[in-house]
């Protein structure tokens, strides 16, 4: 006949039935199971962008920018443009008034009033000019396009005939585009026109 216990003996002394065991097992690993879940989630809710967003809210690209959907020709033709020989002051600005315009014409001198009077009808409530000057060497430009890519503005020389073999005087251009506002850069920056010795407007 087995002994009784002390009373002064711990009930944790004895060993646990199997089944308890199991059941603890499982309460715990269901236990882990739900904290997993749950951290998922809130993975998931801070990646995921709300509905309607754009992707690109939650995902922004490795550059940080995005091309501009104007890039390419912005003009919508030439507001007044002129070539020939002899050499003018080299400018390029956004004329956005009346005032900013006569005051680009003014660098020219006698020739001002031929630009302020082709631009005269501009609507600079929805469209701002681009002026642009520069002495072009030996080529003579008849027409000139003028193109974006991000904040940079280029002039892009249209087709001309090749120089002539022996250079005398040099033939300047003078343009003045017309650009719907919505495709000017916010803050431009121009480059170095493209010299097209070929003339190739493309």
């Amino acid at each position: 006949m087995s002994p009784a216990p002390h009373h002064g003996e711990s009930a944790a002394s004895h060993p646990e039935p199997a089944h308890r065991v199991r059941h603890a097992r499982r309460a715990v690993a269901a236990s882990l199971l739900a904290v997993s879940l749950i951290a998922v989630s809130a993975a998931c809710d801070r990646q995921d962008p709300a509905p309607g967003t754009h992707p690109s809210a939650s995902f922004p690209s490795a550059s940080g920018t995005s091309p501009s959907r104007h890039d390419g020709r912005i003009d919508t033709g030439s507001a007044h443009v002129t070539s020939g020989s002899g050499g003018v002051p080299e400018v390029h600005a956004v004329l956005r008034n009346e005032a900013e315009l006569s005051a680009f014409a003014h660098r020219f001198g006698n020739r001002a009033d031929a630009i302020t009077d082709a631009a005269r009808t501009t609507d600079f409530s929805r469209t701002a000019l681009v002026g642009w000057s520069l002495t072009t060497g030996c080529a003579k430009w008849p027409s000139a396009t003028l193109r974006r890519s991000g904040q940079r503005l280029t002039l892009i020389a249209g087709r001309h005939p090749p120089p002539p073999p022996e250079c005398f005087v040099p033939f300047h251009l003078i343009a003045v585009f017309t650009v719907p506002k919505e495709r000017l850069p916010s803050e431009p920056v121009f480059s170095r026109p493209k010299l097209n010795r070929k003339g190739d407007s493309h």
